[in-house]
């Protein structure tokens, strides 16, 4: 069993089995913090990861512009590129902790309230992702216009 099927198993079993009662609000609580704590710590590294990605693409760009107009314009078109990638990847983490966020703080919620809290979770979560693969497109787009 690959690792993605049996990590949603074992989601699914653990969510199953905590939907049975609600959590008391110290364990929501305590569950919300985690949750917030690790979103930021990805937030964060992805952050960094962009910084030196666009530190490396400026670095490309300033030694293409050195080297004449067609290297400029393929360096920069990498640069857009590369930089909309590390844009994207810090909104995809962010996303992916608001959604680990909201859902500690459906999980404290009574029973008939979870499943709505949690429809309203992912489908902030699918915004989410749309808006950042939109950005990510659109500057696509443009170095694929900067190239020609």
């Amino acid at each position: 069993m690959n690792k993605l099927t049996l990590s949603a198993l074992s989601l699914a079993l653990a969510l199953a089995m905590a939907g049975c009662q609600a959590e008391s609000p110290a364990e929501t609580q305590a569950d919300v913090s985690e949750a917030r704590a690790e979103a930021n710590a990805d937030v964060r590294d992805a952050q960094a990861d962009a910084r030196e990605t666009v530190s490396d693409a400026n670095a490309d760009l300033n030694d293409a512009s050195a080297k004449g107009n067609e290297t400029f314009d393929d360096a920069n078109a990498e640069a857009i590129e590369d930089t909309a990638q590390a844009r994207h990847d810090v909104a995809i983490a962010k996303a992916d902790g608001n959604l680990k966020v909201a859902k500690e703080v459906c999980d404290g919620l009574p029973v008939n309230d979870r499943d709505a809290c949690n429809a309203s979770a992912e489908a902030e979560y699918e915004m989410a992702k749309a808006a950042a693969h939109a950005e990510l497109d659109a500057a696509d787009a443009e170095a694929e216009r900067i190239k020609r």
